[in-house]
């Protein structure tokens, strides 16, 4: 019985073990899957280059997905939490300071996942006649963002209208994607431009709900 017992824990912790290293094979594919799509493209990345990036075989890269679009539907799928959670984290009581977290959480984004958001920009502009999985994802959580960015705004400006309340924050997600393209070209005070991308909101949001006049 004992020895029985020795087994049965063996085997759980090799099936840990097991569990743990198909994680840490997970996380390497996505990771270089992210870095070859946000330089290449959805069309030019292939399994072959996400193979040698990750230093794993493409049978590993198959056994966990199975296809390119699921790949990269899985890239998109796993990153946008992360951005949702720093562009929409609502803290501050007032306009200012909601709006500041949110330029703060974006510009975060553009530190730590970098070759994310050249992904998904590339699949926003990327129009195919079947539009990958990817970017039906990107989509769909572009506007949950839009959405809350919105109700936060409503929150601390209860006189703004619904409609206002999106159309800012949809401006507020494409400034940022205009400031995150200006940093591409090395020679952008992403800091500066995004104080002023505050101003402006702050501004407008005003304007919108009759504080400013």
């Amino acid at each position: 019985m004992a020895e029985r017992a020795r087994n049965r824990g063996a085997g759980e912790a090799s099936d840990r073990r097991t569990r743990a290293k198909g994680r840490e094979s997970r996380r390497r594919i996505i990771e270089a899957a992210a870095a070859v799509a946000g330089e290449r493209g959805y069309e030019g990345t292939t399994i072959a280059q996400v193979s040698k990036v990750s230093g794993l075989p493409a049978s590993s890269i198959y056994w966990h997905f199975a296809d390119k679009d699921a790949l990269l539907a899985a890239v998109v799928e796993e990153s946008i939490e992360l951005w949702l959670g720093q562009v929409t984290r609502g803290e501050g009581d007032s306009l200012i300071e909601r709006v500041s977290e949110l330029c703060l959480g974006v510009a975060k984004t553009f530190r730590e996942s970098p070759d994310f958001l050249r992904l998904v920009l590339m699949l926003a502009l990327e129009r195919r006649p079947v539009e990958p999985v990817a970017r039906e994802i990107y989509l769909r959580l572009r506007g949950e963002a839009i959405e809350r960015i919105a109700a936060e705004l409503e929150q601390v400006r209860p006189g703004l209208a619904g409609a206002d309340a999106r159309l800012l924050a949809t401006y507020a997600l494409g400034g940022g994607d205009g400031i995150f393209l200006a940093s591409l070209t090395g020679d952008a005070d992403v800091a500066a431009l995004f104080r002023l991308h505050a101003e402006a909101i702050v501004h407008l949001v005003e304007k919108a709900d009759g504080a400013g006049s």
